[in-house]
């Protein structure tokens, strides 16, 4: 039986539009601490519209998820940001379910992952998702630092 998550009552979850971009940038910059010029934002969305998600309760962006078709059938999350001050209120699991779904609804067979090896709670949360570990990359991010790759075979 799956687990249910309750969501905060005024929680959506729908595709990202272009409109989007500065509190994208916005909720990345305080969650990832990262600045990614707006180009980045539109050719995740071209490249795989379904795979660019925002939550949002009351109108005000608190995360997203962004992947991208990486291999055949295998989807990768290059992004997953939510505000801290959202964090443990389930929107982050919600915007991963929906990924999810919508690579299930697309044939697809897998979703790979990156996460830093220093960030515990992410390494947990993925793990509690069914992700597993499938290797280490040295240097993965701007500051030197190593990265976990995880992944998560789907079955329909």
């Amino acid at each position: 039986m799956t687990p249910v998550t309750v969501l905060p009552e005024a929680m959506i979850i729908r595709r990202f539009s272009i409109s989007d971009i500065h509190s994208v940038m916005r909720v990345v910059k305080k969650s990832l601490g990262e600045t990614y010029p707006p180009s980045l934002y539109l050719t995740m969305h071209s490249m795989w519209q379904d795979g660019f998600m925002i939550a949002e309760e009351n109108g005000q962006i608190t995360g997203l998820v962004a992947a991208v078709e990486s291999e055949k059938r295998i989807a990768r999350v290059l992004m997953l940001a939510v505000l801290p001050e959202h964090r443990g209120r389930s929107y982050g699991s919600a915007l991963m379910r929906k990924l999810e779904d919508h690579c299930l609804a697309g044939a697809f067979h897998a979703i790979r992952l990156e996460v830093r090896k220093s960030n515990l709670s992410a390494l947990s949360f993925y793990e509690r998702r069914g992700f597993s570990v499938s290797g280490e990359i040295d240097n993965f991010y701007l500051n030197g630092e190593s990265a976990y790759q995880m992944i998560k075979v789907l079955q329909s």
